[in-house]
């Protein structure tokens, strides 16, 4: 009787199969992701209607809002997003609170459970949003809880690992009253652990495999500034669901942060569905040097600049009016000149004042972007002038070089040109420097002298994404 009673248990195991979503949630989970959010909502609510008893549909319906939250508060005017953004947390709150109340947790099964502790994390990260972290972690914490039941229950819910992930990351990066508040309710945080649970849930999850992508773009992408490390979770994300447009577009920003501008120029050329935005156009072209569409598609972004993101309608203007002034359209110069912001402004007036420097500056930078070789590059930099007198010029052309030679795997001339910048007046320039040599270190091995002068430097700058890519270094040079 043992021997059967074990052999039934075996065999439970050996057909266990992970929970799947049904062709509805599949539907509903494609139109969330590609942002056709009214025909997410309508499913939702069908099914709602046909399984009031289940949280289940109701979550995928909250998922929606939330995006759909995130849209509609970048669409706002930038003097009204602050208000804006209340009314709709509030908006959200107070639906996720109605819904928490109508089940009762310990009559849940393990898959219901899930989208019930799923709900009271988006909760918790709405309320985060609104700045009221102590119900934030009050959340997070019961979402904690049931996670952790869930996973005794079934350890391969594999799921279950994105919220455990999150609490673990986030609480990681927290610091002053928020830090007190997390810790007063348990939340220390650890990074790598919190890592390491996301990994789980994007890898091996079969429910919440966009909300898994999203966290570990934002994560490398924005958090910790590793643009190469987001680009897999762009890619996986975008093959899934092509009409997302502001994750296609944070994608292209984040290949031309990096100059892979052939991925861009292929993008563009296959938008069937003119889904990347104008500023993206606009920057691509700046970059490959056609002045005129620079120009053209740069107006374009700001007749809507509202739905540009933050600093978009900033960066449009100066490469309209940079753009100009090397075409000579000196009246397209004076029209958007007085509009640019203060940073822009001095960077025009060094530009302006260092003519000859500027243009053949801009000259190597559209050489690098054609993908010229290393030979045609060196010939090039041999009729470098003096940047003696043009500030900031020498790092510029620094950075340049080093992300040159970096994209091609010459990373001891790239490490070179970056040690050059590493004490760059301009903090923008001594950040780029020091990422630069971080992507190199991490790739290579180095002697340890190298990366613990490096950490020394991190060590001195008021940079969290720094820090944290720092920790990497640690762990793989053992100091």
């Amino acid at each position: 009787m043992k021997k059967l009673l074990l052999l039934f248990f075996l065999s439970t195991l050996l057909t266990a199969k992970p929970y799947e979503p049904t062709q509805i949630d599949l539907q509903i989970i494609s139109h969330t992701f590609n942002e056709e959010f009214d025909q997410a909502k309508k499913l939702s609510q069908e099914q709602i209607n046909l399984n009031p008893n289940s949280p289940k549909y109701y979550y995928y319906l909250i998922n929606t809002k939330i995006l759909e939250y995130y849209q509609r508060v970048a669409e706002l005017d930038p003097d009204k997003r602050d208000e804006g953004r209340k009314i709709l947390n509030k908006e959200i709150i107070g639906y996720c609170e109605s819904i928490i109340d109508k089940f009762d947790e310990d009559k849940l099964n393990t898959e219901n459970k899930f989208y019930y502790g799923t709900i009271y994390a988006y909760l918790g990260r709405i309320y985060g949003i609104d700045g009221s972290w102590w119900s934030a972690f009050r959340s997070g914490l019961k979402s904690k809880n049931i996670m952790e039941d869930i996973l005794k229950a079934d350890p391969q819910f594999y799921d279950a690992y994105l919220v455990m992930g999150m609490l673990n990351y986030y609480a990681d990066r927290l610091s002053g009253i928020t830090s007190f508040v997390a810790g007063i309710l348990g939340f220390s945080g650890n990074r790598e652990k919190g890592l390491s649970q996301l990994h789980t849930a994007y890898e091996k999850g079969r429910l919440a495999f966009g909300q898994s992508a999203l966290t570990l773009i934002e994560v490398y992408a924005s958090l910790e500034g590793n643009e190469y490390a987001s680009l897999n979770y762009f890619e996986t994300f975008l093959n899934r669901f092509p009409k997302n447009k502001r994750t296609l577009n944070a994608y292209c920003q984040i290949l031309m942060n990096i100059g892979d501008l052939k991925k861009v120029e292929s993008l563009i050329k296959n938008d069937k569905q003119n889904l990347i935005d104008y500023y993206a156009r606009s920057r691509f072209n700046d970059l490959k040097g056609n002045s005129e569409l620079a120009i053209q598609f740069g107006e374009k972004a700001l007749e809507n600049e509202k739905k540009l993101y933050r600093g978009g309608g900033a960066a449009s203007r100066y490469i309209i009016v940079y753009n100009s002034w090397l075409t000579g359209d000196n009246s397209k110069v004076k029209k958007y000149e007085a509009s640019l912001n203060e940073r822009y402004k001095e960077l025009f007036a060094v530009t302006k004042n260092n003519e000859k420097e500027s243009k053949w500056l801009h000259s190597l930078s559209v050489q690098i972007a054609a993908d010229k070789s290393i030979a045609d590059i060196e010939i090039l930099i041999k009729s470098k002038p003096g940047f003696n007198k043009a500030k900031g010029f020498e790092d510029q052309f620094n950075l340049l070089l080093g992300a040159f030679y970096f994209e091609k795997n010459v990373f001891d001339k790239a490490e070179q040109y970056y040690n050059r910048s590493i004490n760059a007046e301009d903090n923008r320039d001594k950040n780029s420097a020091v990422k630069g040599l971080i992507e190199i270190y991490s790739r290579q091995t180095v002697d340890k002298s190298k990366v613990k002068a490096l950490l020394d430097i991190i060590d001195d700058l008021d940079n969290d994404r720094l820090t944290y890519r720092a920790k990497d270094l640690e762990k793989k040079y053992n100091l």
